[in-house]
């Protein structure tokens, strides 16, 4: 029997005049809805962003949207160092363009 591993989950700060931004989506039928918040390196919220849109997309798609929406909420805000944070891992694998895809839950 292989010993568990314990790992401590918790919020790291990012460095100094970086902004944190944190999107998440759901997505159901014809619906979709995300949120953004944005954080600077002292967990300070500066702002954030929601909204529900008429589209029928599966939940990878969706989160995809919500990192364009984060991208044009940190434009607006003129921020130029931003660390980018999502729990969908098929997606943070393929924008950091690693070999391998350790997800193990796939979207319904």
């Amino acid at each position: 029997m292989l010993p568990k591993l314990v790992v401590e989950k918790v919020w790291k700060k990012p460095g100094q005049g970086v902004v944190k931004i944190n999107f998440n989506t759901t997505a159901n039928g014809r619906k979709m809805s995300f949120g953004l918040v944005a954080r600077d390196h002292d967990g300070f919220v500066l702002g954030g962003r929601a909204g529900v849109m008429d589209k029928n997309v599966k939940a990878e798609w969706a989160e995809l949207h919500a990192l364009e929406e984060s991208i044009s909420f940190a434009w607006t805000k003129n921020w130029l160092k931003l660390k980018f944070e999502s729990d969908c891992v098929s997606l943070v694998n393929r924008l950091n363009r690693t070999k391998a895809n350790f997800s193990t839950m796939g979207h319904r």
